[in-house]
C-alpha cells in the first residue's frame, strides 16, 4: 500500500483506493487466495502471507492452504482507514 506524504490530495487518493478495493472485496463471493489478496492491496502475495501468518490481516486454513474471507477483509481494511477528525461539540475553543 502506498504511504501518505506531506501532500493531502495524496491521502485522499489513497482513500478512495481503499474504498475501491472494499467496494471490490464486497462483490466477491468466494474464499480469496493471498494472490487474489495482494492484487487487491497492490502488496506481493509473500506480503500478505507474512501479515497473515503475524495475525495483521484475518485469515484462515483449509489444510495447508491460507486463505480470505472477503467481508473480514473488507472490515479489516475499512477500520484502518483514518477517520476524519470531526469536532467535539463539547470542547469549543473561544477565540
Amino acid at each position: 500500500m502506498r504511504n501518505l506524504g506531506k501532500n493531502s490530495n495524496e491521502g485522499i487518493r489513497c482513500d478512495r483506493n481503499q474504498l475501491k478495493i472494499v467496494a471490490a472485496l464486497e462483490t466477491k463471493n468466494h474464499a480469496l487466495r493471498a494472490h487474489e489478496v495482494a492484487t487487491l492491496l497492490q502488496v506481493t502475495p509473500q506480503h500478505v502471507y507474512k501479515l497473515a501468518a503475524q495475525q495483521i490481516i484475518p485469515s484462515f486454513r483449509v489444510g495447508r492452504a491460507v486463505r480470505f474471507h472477503p467481508d473480514q477483509v473488507a472490515n479489516w481494511l475499512q477500520r484502518r482507514m483514518p477517520r476524519p477528525v470531526s469536532p467535539d461539540p463539547e470542547t469549543r475553543i473561544a477565540v
